[in-house]
């Protein structure tokens, strides 16, 4: 069967996104084998997955703006399952460099193609702008999920990376569909999130939204010691929810209500 490409997507930050497509990554993988692409300059998922041998190596800047081929950026993660296309510092260089077209996007979509055999999923963590990574990661892409806090600010984002999703589904990626909605740093006690809750689903449905991920604090401090909520606190909510979490994206046929 053919990888299932998925990238988690938001052009706020501050939404949970690294940390939720991490996190997500280590749960498929006890599902099958995963390839983690690095689209993010900052490279937070670099620090906690790579090798330290891909930090003299090949990453994806290398792939996307010299025509490497994308075999040869690809490394075995800290964790079992997981490989990892690495960021870098380039990264930054080549996006201002390179012009947001869908012509110059295909580039990750055609190098894809040869790894859609060699693993079960492919997730991509791009920048939270919508400049050429994260048109590049969308159009590489079949589903987005986006992680957002429940509150108004947030809806802006929201509307605005649908525009895109529907802009690029129609002009370079016909197979591009919104997965799911990841409520992030979730407290049912705000009455906001209620209301947030509450337009989402009257403009999307009540399937569009995902199990949430609850405020909390071993989530925040995971990062720092280059960890995923798993392998630092395995018995605490954060690795709780996002356990109940990849259970959802592994069999999307699932129903959840918040």
């Amino acid at each position: 069967m053919m990888a299932r490409t998925i990238v988690f997507a938001n052009r706020k930050g501050g939404s949970g996104k690294t940390t939720t497509a991490i996190n997500c990554a280590h749960g498929l993988s006890k599902n099958g084998k995963v390839l983690f692409i690095d689209m993010d300059a900052q490279a937070h998922a670099s620090s906690i997955l790579a090798p330290a041998s891909a930090k003299t190596h090949r990453s994806i800047s290398d792939v996307l703006g010299q025509n490497v081929p994308i075999d040869q950026a690809i490394y075995t993660s800290r964790l079992p399952n997981i490989s990892i296309i690495p960021s870098s510092r380039e990264l930054g260089s080549y996006e201002l460099a390179a012009g947001v077209d869908t012509e110059s996007a295909v580039i990750l979509a055609d190098a894809l193609s040869a790894q859609f055999n060699e693993y079960d999923y492919i997730i991509i963590d791009p920048p939270p702008t919508l400049g050429v990574l994260m048109v590049t990661s969308l159009v590489a892409a079949k589903e987005v999920y986006i992680p957002m806090p429940l509150h108004f600010l947030a809806m802006e984002g929201l509307a605005e990376m649908m525009r895109v999703i529907y802009r690029l589904n129609a002009e370079a990626n016909p197979d591009l569909r919104l997965a799911g909605i990841i409520p992030t740093f979730y407290n049912k006690r705000v009455k906001t999130s209620k209301k947030i809750r509450q337009e989402i689903e009257m403009n999307f449905g009540t399937p569009i939204l995902l199990p949430p991920i609850r405020n909390n604090i071993k989530l925040a401090e995971s990062p720092a010691y280059g960890q995923t909520i798993f392998v630092f606190a395995a018995k605490s909510i954060g690795a709780a929810d996002y356990r109940e979490l990849v259970k959802h994206i592994a069999d999307p046929g699932q129903v959840f209500s918040l």
